[in-house]
């Protein structure tokens, strides 16, 4: 069985007051940031998607397929959008009991692919794998 969601891609706040500003989390932003600033984001990240994870059956493996849309003309590049995303998203199927754990004796790859300029930075996420309790 496949399952699709639309997922907002993790953002970070830089600033303060008037010059507080949201921008997405990569990459390039994570090998830079402190730990804490890490874990702040990434637990956002789980409140951002524990509506959606709490709906997911549980899996005994999981192949994620992610395509991600960015607002802008910028070039990007999608790797350093993923790590994140995926990294998160996995951690966040962890701790909701989605999947046991986030190795590859329970995720079995993933793919990544540019789907276009849109409104917002989003990504549809389409899962499929073995479900528990389902033959």
């Amino acid at each position: 069985m496949k399952i699709k969601a639309m997922l907002l891609l993790p953002t970070y706040t830089k600033g303060r007051g008037e010059k507080k500003k949201t921008n997405l989390f990569s990459m390039n932003i994570f090998r830079n940031m402190h730990y804490q600033a890490i874990n702040k984001v990434k637990q956002d990240y789980h409140k951002e998607v524990k509506e959606w994870a709490e709906t997911l059956p549980k899996y005994k493996t999981i192949f994620p397929k992610y395509t991600i849309y960015f607002k802008d003309n910028r070039k990007k590049d999608i790797d350093n959008y993923t790590f994140p995303l995926h990294k998160f998203l996995m951690d966040a199927f962890v701790e909701y009991g989605i999947i046991g754990d986030d190795d590859y004796t329970y995720v079995k790859g993933f793919t990544t692919k540019f789907g276009g300029i849109d409104e917002q930075n989003f990504v549809v996420v389409e899962l499929t794998g073995e479900q528990l309790g389902v033959k």
